[in-house]
Formats: structure tokens, sequence, C-alpha cells
């Protein structure tokens, strides 16, 4: 079955060493590895899914379609000399940060411990990270979406991810995460076409709407997720198919071919 898949970095790090020819026995306390992206739609998505991901470091091989990444990566450099509060309403006065100000392009958090003391890292690629007037610091993220007014609720346990990073910094082969605190703002920035208003032949030009979604943070429900999650890999029976889910319909359905 699982040579449908496609291999993934992620997971879960062991470190087992056989005792008489027996099975592997820790030697050493399991470090969880967790991608702030993660967090919310693969993990929600599919429990089965996401138990494969994890405890088998591989992926139905799910993307987004390349078009978001090329909306994102002409966004960022225009809004990177703009003062975010002339993005749209309801932002903060601040100002887009990037390597100038040291912030790498990946950060890590240092290890941590979930409700039940079990250790685990966070390591991912923040979106927008905004220094803001005065005292304090934003975490952003673009989406090319339908507007909704709680968009930001879709991403909670993604941004309160990045804020536990900055919270509690570590260090990658290549670069230092920095201590960036307090995370004062946190929210989801949505884009929705809006009006195609002119063209050539070459080009057609297209008006987006916009809207902030802000998102109040929660420590206690970010580590109570975490919790859950490592209870789910740690768990020894694979969770049932999902009939809510298309790749666990299709792999159950192939396998009974």
């Amino acid at each position: 079955m699982f040579q449908r898949f496609i291999n993934m970095k992620g997971g879960l790090i062991k470190n087992t060493k056989k005792i008489n020819k027996g099975k592997p026995t820790l030697t050493e306390e399991v470090e969880y590895k967790f991608s702030p992206s993660e967090l919310d739609y693969k993990a929600k998505k599919c429990k089965r899914c996401f138990y494969i991901h994890k405890k088998y470091k591989v992926s139905d091989g799910g993307r987004p379609p390349p078009v978001f990444s090329s909306l994102d990566s002409n966004q960022k450099p225009y809004y990177q000399s703009i003062n975010t509060k002339d993005w749209c309403e309801d932002l903060p006065d601040g100002t887009f940060m990037d390597k100038s100000d040291g912030l790498p392009p990946k950060i890590t958090s240092e290890g941590l411990l979930d409700d039940k003391k079990r250790k685990f890292k966070l390591n991912g690629v923040p979106d927008i990270v905004i220094k803001l007037k005065g005292e304090g610091f934003a975490i952003y993220d673009f989406k090319t979406t339908n507007i909704k007014p709680h968009k930001a609720e879709d991403y909670r346990y993604q941004l309160e991810a990045y804020a536990q990073i900055f919270a509690k910094p570590g260090s990658l082969k290549s670069s230092t995460t920095p201590k960036l605190l307090p995370i004062k703002h946190m929210g989801i920035i949505q884009f929705e076409p809006s009006e195609l208003i002119s063209h050539n032949k070459k080009e057609h030009q297209m008006k987006f709407k916009v809207s902030y979604s802000p998102l109040k943070r929660d420590e206690k429900d970010f580590y109570n997720h975490i919790t859950k999650l490592i209870d789910l890999i740690e768990s020894p029976k694979t969770p049932e198919y999902s009939d809510d889910c298309s790749a666990c319909q299709f792999t159950e359905i192939n396998s009974n071919l």
C-alpha cells in the first residue's frame, strides 16, 4: 500500500539499539518533529493519513497548485517596502522583516515538551514576520482564497507554532533563530480575485479584495493539540479509514480489488 505514497521528510527521530537480536529498544527518548504548516490541515483532515505520514515518513503527495506559490512570490517583494498599516484595514503600524534583520528563511525551536513531558521540535518557514512600531512583533500569512471573517481559525496551530518558535528559538546548522518577543499580533491576510479590469494580448490585470482575519493566541490549546497528535503517533493501532478522506477511500477500494 505504501508504495503508492511519495517519500517526505519529517516524522519522528528514534534512537534505537538491538539487544540480543530482539526488537529495537529505545535507548533515548523520542523527539518528535513538526512543521507548523502540517498542524492544521493535515492533522485535522484525516487521522489515518496523518498517522501514516508521521509514523512512516510518507505522504499521499498532496500539494497546493503551483499558482499559489507564484502569487506568493510576487506579493512579498511588492509589500516588503510598504508599511503594514497601508496593506489593508485593521493592520497595525510595522515593517517587513527579512534576512537583513537577522531573520533566516527557515526557523527552528529549541526542544519543547508537550503536556505529558514528551519532547518535540518545531521547524518551518514563516510567511511574514513584522516588527511593530514601538514594541513587539506580528506573524501573518498571505492566503489567496474566498474571504471569510474567521479564516485565521483554520490556521490557528500554524500561527501559534511560529510564535512558540520565536519565544523559544533554537539553531540549525546554517543559522540561529532570533528570539522575538512579545508576539502581539497574528492573523491571515486574505486576497480574493474580484474583477478583471484590463488586458492586452500578453497581460491581463485583475483586482483583488483584501481582508485581515486576526487570531487571538491560546498557548494552552496549542500544547493540548500537540499532546493529542503525539498520542495519535504513539498509538500501536493504525486509525481506521476515514469516509471523509479521498485518499483513504481510494486506498481502501484499491486494496480490495
